[in-house]
């Protein structure tokens, strides 16, 4: 049995698989994801398992250069902002923020 702390099997399997200039999305249920493109949907109920605790256990295997983030999040969610900032300063990574419109 595995014993790491991301025991999802598919989620670990494309996490090690990830090299540089690749790319992962985490996301809510509302993104449209093009047909062809790998989609592992972690969704229990409507906010479980929550994006920061999604976020921090893949954090447990992954190494973060840059994350990509909607502009708006600073006028729609600066808390969760602030937590994913928090949640990767706790892994010891500073990634480069990049931010576009979500239009």
């Amino acid at each position: 049995m595995k014993r790491n702390r991301l025991l999802n099997s598919e989620l670990s399997y494309e996490i090690s698989r990830i090299g540089h200039t690749a790319s992962i999305t985490v996301c809510d249920a509302g993104l449209p994801i093009p047909t062809g493109v790998k989609r592992i949907d972690l969704a229990i109920e409507s906010g479980y398992p929550s994006f920061i605790r999604t976020l921090d256990a893949m954090l447990s295997e992954l190494m973060v250069e840059e994350i990509v983030l909607a502009t708006e999040i600073h006028t729609h969610n600066q808390t969760l902002f602030d937590q994913m900032m928090g949640i990767f300063e706790t892994h010891s990574m500073a990634p480069k923020v990049t931010e576009i419109s979500h239009e």
